[in-house]
């Protein structure tokens, strides 16, 4: 493969040029959106088509005149793909070639989509669409561009149907996902750094993921990542984004990776609300925590109210499981029992009696960071989660108390690791493994903020990414190595015991626990005595100026 003689990338190129002209509206995001998606689905019937139909010596369009034949055909490619164009002058590249210099060229391509695609209603796919249409229908009808967005629009959606689908060099995915990370589209992204490290974290301890979630997903690229490094793929994925945005972004980079939307469950809703997705738990959770919390004393009301029916269902799994011989996955598999089990769980009256918090614990109900015990209480018993957090989290005094409860309490921090700050002016992050089947009593700090090194990205477009900063081979596999085998280094790791971390009243902070100072140590006896030494110089030489003043006659 060759990505500087790709095709697809001279396109990009142009997109690029077309995005940075002028400030186009909010609205342009969406429009993006549904061009990709519109280009990804289009493609994949007209290949699909061509392949069914090359043993039957017709051409698609006596394919499509031909009823019966159309029909038969459109099924097959329904159960193949999950979406079927309904006539070929549908296709993204007739529309465009027929129309994109005609006025009212924009409506007429946010209306064709919609319009003449079915999809398969076995698969999960069609309410994602039907978000997206709804959004798109809005714009038609409420939205007007000026002349020169119109235009500029126009000759982006030209160039997004030039795209090739099909090619290796740089792949249709690939460009969106570039085009996605960028900062002329307004979704979220994670800095590749962060998302390396916790990536490498979980593919460190598991080498198959049954399901996985995201709580703050952004534009997704935590779990596609991870899914491409794992040899067998991910099964089942979870995801929220509260940003509409983020959600539909996310939702389109995992429809064309080829993700089965069966098994994929996404919600636009906030985490910070609702942790809780279809009452699932997960092998892995992996998430970028927002920097900022904002009214969570609203939400903690639920988050409180789903500790404990997460408890409750979870003695009724267990009862199906030990009594009934069940398998796991069919609370996965199975829509009819997981519905089941949520309307049972949703017809208990639970109080403040159902709240496990008590005694010293009791003001946790309250806390800004509740969430983050309703997500570890989220995972299966062997269920591994790495987030990456801000650093004020491992010693804000208001935090101690829940610090307590998650150390000495249920003992669920596994490793915290200091990470590097891309930005001076950013605050900074770290990353928290935490587990629910700990036996150990210490906790493995790692600081790789100082010690790291850099690589260039994959894809190099000038201007193009928002977050630059690419941990090089060697940095990553040091904290590998360091992490799996729990290797204290000095300047760079260190093994705490609980007792130790109690004595600190529950402070977290790297720094206390990782020396990394390269000058050299001075006890406090020595300076003292180099003070004394000073001290008596100085007077020495001031008398020694008195009385050469003295001499000269000199008086002030």
């Amino acid at each position: 493969m060759n990505y500087r003689k790709s095709t697809n990338r001279n396109t990009l190129k142009q997109i690029m040029h077309y995005l940075r002209r002028d400030e186009l509206p909010p609205e342009t995001d969406f429009i993006i959106l549904y061009s990709f998606l519109y280009k990804y689905c289009s493609d994949h019937t007209k290949s699909s088509l061509l392949f069914e139909l090359k043993s039957k010596k017709i051409s698609i369009s006596e394919a499509y005149r031909s009823g019966i034949f159309q029909s038969e055909i459109s099924l097959d490619l329904l159960k193949l793909n999950g979406f079927f164009i309904k006539k070929p002058e549908a296709f993204i590249e007739e529309v465009v070639n027929a129309n994109y210099l005609k006025p009212g060229f924009l409506q007429e391509f946010l209306r064709v989509f919609p319009e003449f695609t079915i999809f398969n209603s076995e698969y999960h796919n069609m309410q994602y669409f039907d978000h997206l249409f709804k959004i798109t229908d809005e714009i038609i009808h409420r939205f007007k561009f000026d002349s020169q967005a119109n235009k500029n629009l126009c000759e982006i959606i030209y160039l997004i149907s030039k795209l090739n689908v099909m090619e290796d060099d740089l792949g249709f995915d690939e460009v969106f996902s570039i085009l996605s990370s960028s900062r002329y589209i307004s979704t979220e992204s994670n800095p590749e750094y962060i998302t390396q490290v916790l990536s490498e974290i979980i593919l460190t301890e598991k080498k198959t993921v049954n399901s996985v979630y995201d709580p703050f997903m952004k534009d997704g690229k935590s779990i596609t990542q991870l899914n491409d490094r794992l040899k067998n793929g991910l099964k089942y994925c979870y995801g929220k984004d509260v940003n509409e945005l983020n959600f539909l972004y996310s939702m389109a980079k995992f429809f064309m990776k080829g993700f089965s939307f069966n098994n994929v469950f996404l919600k636009h809703e906030d985490a910070l609300d609702s942790v809780d997705i279809n009452g699932a738990s997960f092998d892995v959770i992996i998430s970028r925590v927002p920097i900022a919390i904002k009214n969570y004393y609203s939400s903690n009301v639920k988050q409180n109210m789903e500790i404990a029916k997460r408890n409750k269902r979870s003695e009724l799994e267990n009862i199906l499981l030990n009594n009934f011989g069940m398998d796991g996955d069919s609370f996965k598999q199975d829509n009819e029992l997981n519905q089941a089990l949520e309307n049972l769980v949703e017809k208990i009256d639970f109080n403040d009696s159902a709240m496990e918090f008590k005694g010293q614990y009791e003001s946790l109900r309250d806390s800004e960071f509740l969430f983050l015990i309703n997500l570890v209480e989220a995972l299966n018993q062997d269920g591994i989660m790495a987030i990456s957090i801000s650093e004020n989290f491992l010693f804000k005094d208001s935090l101690e108390i829940l610090r307590r409860y998650l150390t000495l309490e249920k003992n669920y921090i596994d490793a915290i690791i200091r990470i590097p700050n891309e930005f001076i002016r950013s605050r900074p992050e770290v990353v928290i493994v935490f587990r629910k089947d700990r036996s150990r009593e210490d906790i493995l700090f790692i600081d790789m903020s100082s010690e790291y090194d850099t690589q260039k990205n994959a894809y190099t477009f000038p201007g193009l990414f928002r977050n630059s900063l690419v941990l090089d081979e060697n940095t990553i596999s040091k904290m590998r190595n360091v992490f799996l085998n729990r290797i204290a280094m000095p300047k760079y790791s260190n093994l705490i015991s609980m007792d130790e971390i109690e004595d600190n009243d529950f402070n977290l902070s790297v720094s206390r626990y990782v020396d990394t100072f390269e000058g050299e140590f001075v006890s406090l006896e020595d300076l003292a005595s180099q003070k004394q030494d000073i001290d008596l110089n100085l007077r020495k030489l001031n008398l020694k100026i008195k009385k050469m003043m003295d001499e000269l006659d000199i008086r002030f």
